[in-house]
């Protein structure tokens, strides 16, 4: 085993490589096979959309020239419909760049933080963080992917539509919607600061009134009329506070969108009629503006939606700037100064009951040897929770930690049992059923185990007993524990 040097638990909470240290690097998650293909697939629809516009502007000038023939209705009932299919086969490449985007974000999250263990007992850090890894991120991803195909579809519908008809008809045409997106961008980019404060504080907001329903479980189910009460006048303040913070994101998102609509649907069509004066008399391009006036307002109203599409984005810019931030919590500066070690003793063998000025000698003590067990003891609020805390980020993957949580993953969740699943077994059982599975399944130098022989009656205290105790015949284990003096501390 590779030794490890005491010290500060503090010195260990470096992130590992490969976070997420941008709102850029968040993006490049969706830029995977699947996302190349959705890219790729919206392009061909744009053409194949503009191709459409060319042959109804070539089917009008047949209908000038007296040669229509009923194949070009056919030739674009063809191209439009695979215009059609090919956009629907982006949606599925779309929907695998964004589960596969927040597979590795998860990955990602995992790898940064998992040796960083004084932070699980953080309330403060995991009501500001946990609800960009239950909900918020996920959701982002896919607002994300949705905002992006759908801004590009409507961009290179556009900008290729735009194309042609500068070339078969004028280019004022093209230029005008040039303009309209000049215009929209110029928008966004001089409201971007107020707007993002608006939905930052939207997403603070929400995130918060999120938190706080995650203890709607217990404060409902426990029954008391009193604890409830607080609960919900916590909920119904927050409740009204996301209430306003979210008509204020929403009024701010359409006034702008509006806004660039209007000046949009001006612009095009202030252009359209001046190329109709200017060609009195050409016939070929008055069949072509009448031909193509459908696809003009289509493209319009496109616009409009592009416009509210890039404010979308800037929301979403903003809320993954959220996750950025939330990416790395920061532990508590004076987390090693609230845990009393002068209040604490550790029960170990040989070396028998030792008072450890700070977490170098704890940590000397708990690695002096390689087997037996360890009890740290001291009175309530002494931090010995928090001390197992510090050694595991000290230790790091060189000890296993069984903190006193029910959340933690393991496979008796998934396998059932004798009581048919983790529903049909009692606290205890369950406890020991895990406890099992520990011994069973996990090879560690140290095991940090919190309160591990809490809520057990004494015949399940008795089995959960034999149980360390083959941890500690083959490797060193640090507990918390109810007992005054762990067993046999005297004699290993």
């Amino acid at each position: 085993m590779t030794e490890r040097t005491p010290g500060s638990a503090s010195a260990h909470l470096e992130p590992r490589p490969g976070g997420l240290d941008s709102r850029l690097a968040f993006v490049r998650l969706l830029w995977s096979l699947p996302g190349m293909m959705m890219l790729g697939l919206l392009i061909i629809e744009a053409a194949l959309s503009a191709g459409t516009t060319w042959l109804i502007i070539k089917t009008g000038r047949d209908v000038a020239n007296d040669d229509f023939q009923a194949l070009d209705l056919v030739m674009i009932l063809a191209v439009q419909s695979l215009a059609y299919l090919v956009g629907a086969t982006s949606w599925f490449f779309g929907e695998r760049a964004g589960f596969g985007a927040y597979g590795r974000y998860m990955h990602r999250f995992a790898r940064a933080n998992r040796g960083r263990s004084l932070l699980l007992g953080d309330s403060a850090a995991r009501e500001s963080v946990e609800p960009f890894l239950t909900g918020e991120t996920f959701h982002i991803f896919f607002e994300l992917i949705y905002e992006l195909e759908s801004v590009l579809r409507l961009l290179f519908s556009v900008l290729f539509n735009a194309i042609v008809l500068g070339l078969e008809i004028d280019p004022w045409l093209s230029l005008s919607y040039v303009l309209i997106l000049a215009l929209c961008l110029s928008l966004q980019y001089g409201l971007r600061k107020p707007i993002a404060r608006t939905y930052l504080n939207n997403q603070k907001r929400t995130n918060l009134l999120t938190a706080h329903s995650y203890t709607a479980w217990d404060n409902v189910f426990s029954g008391n009329r009193y604890n409830y009460g607080i609960w919900n006048r916590v909920f119904k303040a927050r409740l009204r506070i996301a209430l306003r913070a979210q008509v204020r994101a929403i009024l701010a998102r359409e006034g702008l969108s509006s806004l660039s609509g209007i000046l949009g649907l001006a612009i095009v069509f202030l252009i359209t009629g001046w190329v109709a004066m200017g060609a009195r008399g050409a016939t070929a391009v008055m069949i072509g503006l009448a031909a193509t006036l459908p696809r003009q307002i289509e493209m319009a109203h496109n616009v409009q939606q592009l416009a509210a599409g890039w404010n979308d984005l800037v929301a979403l810019w903003t809320r993954i700037g959220g996750v950025v931030e939330h990416f790395l919590p920061a532990v508590a500066q004076d987390f090693e100064a609230r845990t009393r070690l002068e209040q604490m003793r550790l029960q170990c063998s040989l070396m028998g009951e030792i008072q450890p000025a700070d977490l170098g000698q704890a940590l000397a003590a708990v690695t002096a040897q390689p087997q037996g067990r360890v009890l740290i003891r001291g009175p309530n609020g002494s931090g010995k929770s928090s001390l197992l805390a510090m050694l595991k980020t000290s230790l790091g993957a060189h000890a296993y930690y069984w903190p006193t949580t029910d959340r933690m993953a393991f496979a008796l969740a998934r396998r059932g049992g004798e009581g048919g699943g983790e529903a049909g077994f009692s606290a205890g059982q369950r406890q020991i059923a895990t406890l099992r599975e520990i011994v069973e399944h996990t090879r560690a130098a140290y095991y940090l185990l919190d309160e591990w022989d809490a809520n057990l009656d004494a015949d399940n205290r008795a089995v959960a007993e034999a149980l360390v105790e083959q941890l500690a015949a083959r490797a060193r284990v640090i507990e918390v524990s109810h007992r005054d003096q762990a067993p046999g501390s005297e004699t290993r």
